[in-house]
């Protein structure tokens, strides 16, 4: 007696099939991730900019809200100013940024 053969053909093409099906997904996934990260438009920060100057405090959903913009790209923007000292971040969590401007924290103090 002998013993079983190989696969067919048909479970060998399959697994090809397969194999090159999951290289395509990862090219995929590299060139998305490429455009996730884009940088902000600058003229869309300086016009948040602008507006945080007359506002008492500010959070990401009033930068959503009032620019049409997502909210990621709402937290995005708020710590890029965070970081050009624009504004100053009062609470930071997960979900939500609130920040005031820098000149109305320092004349709280």
């Amino acid at each position: 007696m002998g013993t079983k053969g190989g696969k067919p053909i048909s479970s060998l093409e399959k697994r090809r099939a397969k194999t090159e099906k999951r290289e395509e997904k990862k090219v995929s996934k590299e060139e998305k991730r490429e455009l996730r990260l884009s940088t902000i438009d600058p003229s869309l920060v300086k016009r948040v900019a602008e507006d945080i100057k007359n506002m008492p405090f500010v959070t990401t959903y009033a930068i959503a809200q009032k620019h049409g913009i997502k909210h990621s790209a709402a937290k995005k923007i708020l710590r890029e100013l965070a970081s050009q000292k624009l504004i100053d971040i009062v609470l930071s969590t997960r979900r939500v940024i609130v920040a005031v401007p820098a000149k109305s924290s320092a004349s709280n103090k």
